[in-house]
């Protein structure tokens, strides 16, 4: 029975090594034979025939031995898999594209026992170390041609390797640049050997080269086209600004004829170089989007300044209109914004020869805070062709060669579009040749918080309004602005229906004229229609452009006109104008001259023609443009005192008590950042203004100028206009009087007195904070709220310097909220610091939109 069940078993065992895999097989056929072996022995030996004996030993002996054979392939195959493993991790090490070593050390000096790798073979190199084999560092070191102080220096590497130190280096040899990192491998406290990694980066040095090499290249572009923008502008400052004095002399009618083309070419020229500058940028991808809160109403008024001065004597109508549902403040780029329209409105001005350039802003859509608007410019050009159509946004090209006289570099519309698109916008355009052309400019925004001032009239003057214009853009547009401001209207487009009106018995508190109208300018016509006004009851504003102005405003003024607003007209410039008017009238006295000043020069801070004379100190080493600012600013009722560098500035500046300096930056002996550290190192001048103008297009960073104790940067050629309302929100630091929220004298007071110390603090602060609430919440997130309060009590701090107790207030609140909580999820605990730390954030962007120099 016995032995039944074992041949049973037997025939089993058999059959599972048949089937089975290699390793188990040879593992049981090891155990069957040893098995079988000794059961025969042991069941056979009862048997009492010899030859049973015999037998059975003999089968016994049969099975040992091919335990002895089962044995021995096992031991073969366990090496054969060894070899096989190593020979494919030294196949592996072959081809990786540097190279790797084992590093071992022997009475203190070191050896390598595996070199190998695909760069050894690139070199021509086939070392060969293996496990086997000691190879001295040394010697590998001279077939490689490393210099003894590159021997020596890694050998110290090693030793700080053996030391238990990671070290990652870069090596030098034949043509090849290798990172080499050093990996100890260390066992019960000792380090047993060093893997060393050579990565070959050659490939990747040459391309940091060339990237080197381009930025290099593209410095020395930057820097070329700054010291070419600077040689061009600094002429074009003094063609510009004697075109425009020699306009208010006596010249003949050819004369001005040339006077005008020659401004007009000049100004082309200014515009050019503007475009190839960004171009530049453009093209070196260095133009860099803010994202800032923004009054679009600012913005366009600033764009209709701007763009009435580019109409020269053509006889075409600019009109402004826009969607009075649109927020008052965004969030955004408004230099760019206003470029891009900038650009769109030079070239409907420049092709449209008669009718109108129209600029309508609309409200397409709003969703989660973000405001869909569109800018329409539209004109009554030449328009585009379909052909032209093609390549409209192409750079250095133009729509046809029929274009050429009108000049241009090619550059508005193509930067235009890649402005657009950069901020997440469009431009598209419709056009019928020969008839009009218009450009849409769509760009989705995201709606503003700032506390904007109120776009309506605190208990009006006025009731009811007269328009009279013949363009019929012009008078939709002034209808559109006076009813949104709570006035009736009555529109009109002749003196003839100026006349009927009030032969009906109409009565009104304020008539609008454009001063263009056919038959204004003849003075018994105006005389006609003025008799029938009651001065008393009406005030009389005139349209007009800002080259027009001089002409008809004497005349004008001496027979009833009060102000003056210059055309395009916009929201901000009408109601500035009527507040005013209403102010005065409250308080009984109507000063003409001021509301003219209001109104033309569209400046915050306009001191006009003042019976005080103003000392400015100018130093500037060109002598014509000496002459031309000279004259515009003694016209502007400023006595100016002219040096040519800093060195006089320093001479005679304790001569008399200066209200504002002007430095050129580029002055020989000493230029304009030396002169005002030395200006500021006298206590007595820490008040003293100093603006500084350039003529390079790469102007030096705010914090540059700020450290030197420079206040303001104009940029040539100046424009008198901008340089007017800059020196006057100067004189006597007018604009620490508009600043929101913080007590400037208290904090300046606080700074030794000295103005320029607390504008940098100011500027540095707001460069600081002025992500703040991106900051916390972030930190928060992350669970880092030791983080948040340090960065908060840092907050606290600069506030308090800066006297901004409102904004102190609400800091201290939202730190006492978060000091509430030890945990790290304060957010969930405490919901109420995120409404504060958005209040905190508020007040932070009202206070950097306040300064007129950020």
């Amino acid at each position: 029975m016995v032995r039944d069940l074992l041949l049973y078993t037997i025939v089993i065992l058999l059959l599972v090594l048949i089937f089975q895999r290699q390793l188990i097989r040879q593992a049981i056929t090891t155990v069957f034979y040893g098995l079988a072996g000794i059961l025969f022995l042991y069941y056979g030996i009862n048997d009492t025939t010899l030859l049973t004996c015999m037998l059975e030993i003999g089968g016994s002996l049969l099975f040992m031995t091919l335990l002895g054979q089962a044995l021995t392939p096992t031991k073969y195959t366990y090496r054969q898999c060894v070899l096989k493993k190593n020979h494919d991790l030294l196949t592996l090490l072959r081809v990786q594209p540097g190279f790797t070593f084992r590093l071992e050390q022997r009475d203190d000096e070191f050896y390598y026992m595996l070199l190998d790798g695909e760069l050894l073979e690139r070199m021509g190199l086939n070392l060969q170390v293996n496990l086997n084999k000691w190879e001295h560092v040394k010697r590998i070191g001279d077939i490689l041609e490393l210099s003894s102080e590159t021997l020596e220096q890694l050998t110290e590497y090693y030793k700080q390797a053996w030391f238990g130190d990671r070290i990652v280096f870069e090596l030098e040899f034949w043509e090849y640049s290798a990172l080499i990192t050093l990996h100890p491998v260390r066992m019960d406290g000792f380090t047993r050997y060093v893997i060393g990694h050579v990565l070959d980066i050659t490939e990747y040095k040459a391309s940091e080269q060339k990237k080197k090499e381009m930025s290099e290249s593209s410095h020395a572009k930057s820097v070329f086209l700054a010291h070419m923008s600077h040689e061009i502008r600094t002429p074009l400052n003094g063609i510009i600004g004697l075109s425009k004095l020699l306009s208010k002399t006596q010249l003949t009618d050819v004369q001005k004829d040339y006077l005008h083309k020659l401004l007009a070419s000049s100004r082309t020229l200014l515009s050019m170089l503007n475009n190839v500058l960004d171009f530049s940028k453009m093209e070196a991808c260095k133009l860099e989007l803010e994202r800032v809160e923004f009054e679009l109403e600012d913005m366009l008024r600033h764009l209709a300044d701007t763009v009435g001065t580019l109409l020269e004597h053509k006889e075409i109508e600019v009109v402004f209109i826009t969607d009075p549902e649109l927020p008052k403040s965004f969030k955004g780029d408004p230099l760019r914004m206003e470029q891009v329209l900038l650009n769109l409105l030079t070239n409907a001005i420049k092709f449209t020869d008669q009718g109108h350039v129209l600029l309508e802003v609309k409200m397409v859509g709003q969703q989660d805070g973000r405001i869909s608007v569109s800018f329409m410019v539209e004109d009554t050009g030449i328009g585009i062709s379909k052909t032209g159509m093609d390549k409209l946004f192409v750079p250095f090209s133009q729509v046809s060669t029929s274009t050429h006289r009108y000049g241009g570099s090619g550059l508005g519309l193509s930067i235009s579009k890649q402005l657009a698109e950069a901020m997440g916008g469009t431009i598209e355009v419709k056009s019928c040749l020969g008839e009009y052309s218009q450009f849409y400019f769509n760009v989705e925004l995201e709606k503003g918080e700032l506390k904007t001032k109120s776009t309506q009239l605190e208990k009006s003057v006025y009731d009811k309004a007269l328009i009279l214009a013949q363009h019929e853009l012009v008078s939709r547009s002034l209808d559109e602005l006076l009813q949104d401001l709570g006035l009736q209207t009555l529109i009109v487009s002749s003196f003839q229906e100026y006349a009927d009106a009030f032969q009906k018995g109409e009565q009104f508190d304020l008539v609008m004229i454009d001063m263009g109208i056919a038959g204004f300018r003849e003075l018994e016509s105006w005389r006609h229609w003025f008799h029938m006004l009651d001065k008393q009851m009406t005030q009389v504003i005139g349209l007009t452009t800002v080259f027009q102005l001089e002409a008809v405003a004497a005349d004008a003024a001496d027979h009833g006109v009060d102000a003056f607003l210059s055309k395009p007209v916009t929201r901000s410039a009408l109601l500035e104008l009527l507040r005013l008017r209403s102010k005065q009238e409250k308080s009984g006295s109507v000063d003409n001259h001021s509301l003219e000043a209001a109104a033309t020069m569209n400046s915050q801070y306009e001191v006009g023609n003042s019976t005080q004379k103003y000392q400015i100190l100018i130093a500037e080493d060109n002598e014509i443009s000496q002459v031309v600012i000279t004259e515009f600013l003694a016209e502007r009722g400023f006595e100016v005192t002219v040096v040519t560098n800093g060195r006089e500035v320093i001479k005679v500046l304790e001569r008399c008590s200066w209200d504002v300096v002007l430095l050129d930056l580029h002055m020989p002996e000493m230029d304009g950042f030396e002169t005002a550290r030395h200006i500021r190192k006298n206590r007595a001048f820490d008040r003293l203004p100093i603006i500084a103008f350039t003529a390079d297009a790469v102007q030096p960073e705010r914090e540059v100028w700020l450290r030197a104790g420079i206040n303001d940067m104009l940029l040539k050629p100046v424009h008198e206009l901008t340089a007017t309302k800059m020196l006057n929100s100067w004189i006597h630091l007018a604009w620490l009087q508009e600043l929101y929220g913080i007590h400037a004298e208290k904090a300046i007071a606080g700074m030794d007195g000295k103005v320029y110390i607390f504008q940098f603090s100011l500027y540095k602060w707001i460069q600081e904070y002025q992500y703040l609430d991106k900051r916390i919440v972030r930190k928060m997130d992350n669970g880092q709220l030791s983080s948040a309060l340090r960065l908060i009590h840092s907050l606290k701090g600069g506030t308090g310097n800066l006297c901004a107790t409102e904004l102190l207030a609400k800091v201290i609140e939202l730190e006492k909220t978060l000091k509430r909580s030890n945990e790290t999820s304060a957010g969930e605990l405490y919901p109420d610091w995120r409404e504060q730390l958005s209040a905190v954030q508020k007040e932070i962007n009202h206070i950097k939109s306040s300064i007129p120099w950020i």
